[in-house]
This record gives C-alpha cells, structure tokens and sequence, in this order.
C-alpha cells in the first residue's frame, strides 16, 4: 500500500486488512526517511489489525466458482499479555 492508502483506510472506517504480501505496504519504502511508514500510522494511531503473508490462492478460486466473495473471516492471536502481534490459524467461512 502506498503511505497516501492511510487517508482512505481512516475515511473508510477500515478495522482490518489482510494480504498475501509481506508488510502490506510499498517495497522499497517510498521514504528513507522512516521504514515501512504505513505501519507507523495506521497500527498505533488507527489502531487496524493487519494479516500478512496470507495464502488466498484457494480462495480466490473458490470464490470465483460461485460468484460469492462474502464470508466472514477469522483469525484469533495467540494469547499473549503484552503481544503486539502472533501466528494465527485463520479460517474463512462462507
């Protein structure tokens, strides 16, 4: 995502977003100025959960055979007092 994506996340109200990317964001950084300057904005002051490094082969197939790109998704931490991030085992339920 480009830095200028947080603006629109923030207008959208968007709570989460997950990619089958590392860093979901530009790489290399547009900036030197800071690494990976998206995440700077839109983990700690948006407060947006972030998945990364998702598999979305079989699900973009599955949800080109029926035409039904609705589900409801989801992927618990890892309880972890203090954690900032964790594997999950995320599942996608149409």
């Amino acid at each position: 995502m480009k830095f200028e994506n947080c603006y629109w996340c923030h207008e959208k109200d968007i709570a989460a977003i997950c990619s089958d990317t590392w860093g979901v964001e530009v790489r290399p950084n547009e900036t030197t100025e800071a690494n990976q300057p998206w995440h700077w904005v839109v983990i700690p002051a948006m407060g947006l959960c972030m998945g990364e490094m998702f598999y979305l082969k079989e699900l973009a197939e599955d949800c080109a055979k029926d035409n039904i790109y609705e589900f409801f998704f989801c992927g618990p931490p890892l309880i972890i007092t203090g954690g900032t991030g964790s594997p999950i085992n995320p599942q996608a339920i149409k």
